[in-house]
């Protein structure tokens, strides 16, 4: 009724835009008429009653992943695709993991008298010496996951 008596007004004051008024009018009716279904249809339908793969597995509702692990996932999948990665990301986890293994055993990873390297092995070894240059190819391949298996192999001998 209010949507008629617009159009009535809008008609009479501006007599050229009857076009404009009457598509005007006709959006406003239409979607007064949609709401009005909508509404009949939502009052008619039951209540939604849950379903059993709407509830949540048992036992998986405080299960998450530690951060710590998620970070070193990271860490190991970057560290494949580039040296930078190698670098900056892995290598420094690595070596804060080898000297605390190596601390227990009286050994200081960066200690110049070898003990360290030999218990690591040349792979290891060649990844958390404190003598590592940085790799001058940011964008040269990083390391394989055979390469990184074998360093954390050798970290978790000691």
């Amino acid at each position: 009724m209010v949507a008629t008596l617009g159009l009535g007004i809008a008609v009479a004051f501006f007599p050229g835009d009857a076009a404009l008024a009457v598509d005007v009018w006709l959006l406003v009716v239409g979607t007064l008429a949609l709401l009005l279904a909508i509404a009949r249809t939502l009052g008619a339908l039951p209540p939604e009653r849950p379903t059993r793969l709407d509830a949540a597995p048992p036992g998986l509702l405080h299960q998450t992943r530690p951060r710590e692990l998620a970070k070193l996932e990271r860490e190991v999948g970057l560290s494949t695709e580039t040296a930078f990665d190698a670098y900056y990301r892995l290598r420094p986890t690595v070596r804060r993991v080898a000297a605390a293994r190596l601390r227990l055993r009286g050994i200081d990873l960066d200690a110049s008298t070898g003990t360290a390297e030999s218990l690591l092995g040349p792979e290891a070894w060649n990844l958390v010496r404190a003598d590592l240059a940085r790799p001058r190819d940011h964008d040269a391949p990083g390391l394989t996951l055979d390469e990184i298996a074998v360093v954390v192999d050798a970290v978790e001998a000691l």
